[in-house]
């Protein structure tokens, strides 16, 4: 049976989340909006400190050398204006910040001697780089009257809305130079105009592929990223590609392969006029005469390549050349703003310390599952687990152990999940597992072999549990014969857990007779 305390725990922590992802939503929304740069921050400061109960915060920006309060909350007037830090000295944290282009926490500002006193009642501060295209712009600066306040999800939050910062700043300056450039550099404008409809990037990658393929009157645009193996892989591709080559082209950037591997492993763009006479060139379209391709670089680092080829020879010029480099700099900040929001988004959904999927996740998915068994007159199971003795592991082994135990737990579980499964941490020891399709004798099966696993694993200290190791008991419930409700369903797989640890432990209860 669930504890209390561990839900409480469990919901706080759920809040926490929905607030931070809730406050990501709003700053999306505001660069969403045409914005002065100052409006831009007081706004993301203001939704910061609502969004992390903060006592003030600023944004502070280089100037020749040195950090000035460009926006902030909660600061004396005086600071505001005289405040000036020296970065290369690394004066104050914020300072520090700069110099080292870390992110720079401190748990209790009396103990150290960088604090520059600003305000009354300051006790611990937060200070992270501004950083966009590996230029240092400013930094993001928090503080609160509570000691030791900021925990990891916090700092992660915080980096978060640093990049989003950067990337308006250089956004804002992209957008000016446009203005003045008006008919060289007129697709860039309208680039970052469209960019600031969405943050998502599936809408993203084909709009910048139509924008550059109507405006140049280009063949073929692709929109290539790199994957976690080093490889670049086709994201988006304009009409003409064949299938087969959006759905399996790939190239090695440590081996340079092809023109757009050269141009990522090189970080420097590539014109090819005559792919005829480039053995780098791998056919992909019938009919290409010319080839281009620009690196997608953020903070200095490759994370893609535009690939534009045509059928006309010596099609790319250096102002060609000039001007998409330039919209390959503003693709690429606004590439990673998508991919920071979906990981965002992720993170909301996840628990950090088993990788499963979190409560309000599995609610959603929950109720979703009902609805279609509901609908299409189908069945699914669920299956609770909940860990024997937990309050004795972590009594006897500690936190940090108890963690541990809690992490082997969710891998066994990710380990023996389908595709179409969904595996989540309910709170505190317990587990809970959605298994689509499934009556309740599958997901009994189900069930004791994830027990029996759970019994064979070895976890750190376990001989000094009751029974001389860890295991958990579990209960099995099938809808909509135990429950026709998300409510019911969820009652009776708590009851079946709860009567396995009530009659042994160790064991799974199915419910009803089968």
């Amino acid at each position: 049976m669930c504890k209390p305390q561990a839900k409480v725990v469990g919901v706080m922590e759920e809040d926490k989340k929905m607030k931070q992802l809730k406050m990501f939503e709003e700053i999306g929304a505001k660069l969403k909006k045409g914005f002065s740069l100052k409006d831009f921050f007081l706004s993301v400061l203001l939704i910061a400190q609502e969004g992390f109960g903060f006592y003030n915060g600023a944004v502070l920006l280089e100037e020749d050398g040195k950090l000035r309060i460009a926006a902030s909350i909660g600061y004396p007037k005086e600071v505001v204006k005289t405040l000036l830090i020296d970065i290369e000295k690394g004066e104050g944290i914020t300072g520090s910040a700069a110099k080292e282009r870390r992110t720079i926490v401190v748990k209790d500002v009396s103990k150290d001697k960088r604090y520059i006193p600003a305000v009354v009642g300051a006790k611990s501060e937060i200070a992270t780089p501004i950083i966009a295209s590996n230029s240092l712009l400013g930094v993001l600066n928090f503080e609160t009257t509570e000691l030791n306040a900021f925990d990891e999800t916090d700092v992660k939050s915080i980096e978060a809305i640093a990049s989003l910062i950067g990337a308006a700043i250089l956004n804002h300056k992209l957008y000016r130079k446009v203005k003045e450039e008006l008919e060289k550099l007129s697709l860039l404008y309208r680039l970052g105009r469209e960019f600031s409809k969405t943050i998502e990037l599936p809408e993203l990658l084909p709009l910048i592929a139509d924008l550059i393929k109507k405006s140049f009157h280009f063949d073929h645009v692709a929109i290539l990223l790199k994957d976690e193996d080093g490889y670049l892989r086709i994201k988006q591709a304009s009409e003409g590609y064949p299938k087969e080559l959006k759905k399996n082209f790939k190239v090695s950037i440590e081996k340079g392969e092809g023109i757009t591997g050269s141009a990522a492993k090189s970080g420097e763009t590539i014109i090819v006029n005559n792919v005829k006479e480039d053995e780098r060139y791998i056919e992909g379209t019938p009919g290409i005469k010319s080839e281009i391709a620009i690196p997608l670089k953020v903070k200095g680092k490759v994370i893609g390549v535009i690939n534009v080829e045509s059928t006309v020879k010596d099609k790319f010029t250096e102002e060609s050349k000039k001007v998409l480099e330039i919209i390959a700099s503003e693709t690429a900040i606004a590439i990673e703003n998508a991919l920071l929001y979906e990981q965002m988004k992720k993170a909301a959904l996840i628990d950090e310390l088993t990788g499963l999927a979190n409560y309000r996740d599995f609610r959603a998915r929950l109720n979703s599952e009902v609805g279609r068994a509901l609908r299409y007159k189908r069945i699914f199971s669920l299956v609770m687990f909940d860990i024997d003795f937990f309050k004795d592991y972590n009594d006897n082994n500690g936190h940090d152990v108890g963690n541990v135990a809690l992490r082997k737990v969710g891998e066994i579980l990710l380990r023996n999940k389908r595709n179409s499964d969904m595996a989540a941490r309910f709170g505190g020891e317990e587990f809970i597992i959605i298994l689509p399709e499934t009556d309740r004798r599958g997901a009994c099966a189900y069930a004791e072999r994830i027990r029996k696993e759970v019994e064979e694993t070895k976890f750190p200290g376990e001989e000094k549990q009751p029974n001389g190791r860890l295991t958990v008991s579990g209960g099995v419930a099938e809808f909509p014969a135990d429950g026709s409700t998300a409510k019911d369903i969820i009652k009776a797989v708590d009851m079946a857990a709860y009567a396995a640890k009530n009659s042994g432990r160790n064991k799974v209860i199915c419910g009803k007779s089968t």
